[in-house]
């Protein structure tokens, strides 16, 4: 059971390790394309439209690429003046409360979304913006980022439950 557990936490560790540095990616290209528009308007040709909502939607999944992985290594926002001021039970009681609680919502925005994405391609809803891009791949950022999330809640509430340390 332990080899199994060590070997499926490593797989999602190299997953959201891969998703991290995807989301850099995205930002590394937000950042050279509004370079790249400011360049063209300095220049005085025309402003480019398409800059704003590629830089928008690609802002939507450098939030959910990365968030699994930040909160795999612990680096998420956390209330330490609190935490820190419990004891050792206490501290384990409210670790178990937060990652059950953070697995629940997860688990249900992950189901939400997919129907949502389902339902989306389905209709062959687009966005109604200058580039209308269809909405279901735009969508799926949130049931990938909440899946993978519900992942690492999860292997929180397996590590509180053995009392290891987070």
């Amino acid at each position: 059971m332990d080899r199994t557990l060590t070997q499926l936490r490593r797989i999602f560790s190299r997953l959201n390790l891969f998703c991290a540095v995807l989301g850099a990616g995205l930002l590394s290209m937000i950042a050279a394309i509004i370079c790249f528009e400011v360049l063209i308007r300095w220049l005085g040709g025309a402003s480019q439209l398409w800059v704003i909502e590629v830089s928008e939607y690609a802002l939507l999944f450098i939030t959910f690429l990365g968030a699994p992985y930040l909160l795999e290594k612990n680096l998420h926002v956390v209330m330490d003046l609190v935490y820190d001021s419990l004891s050792g039970r206490w501290r384990l009681l409210l670790q178990l409360m937060n990652a059950t609680i953070g697995f629940a919502l997860c688990a249900v925005l992950t189901v939400v979304g997919i129907s949502v994405v389902i339902e989306q391609f389905d209709l062959g809803v687009r966005q109604v913006t200058v580039m209308r891009p269809q909405s279901w791949w735009i969508t799926a950022a949130l049931p990938v980022g909440m899946a993978l999330m519900a992942v690492q809640f999860l292997d929180q509430i397996i590590r509180t439950l053995r009392a290891e340390v987070l």
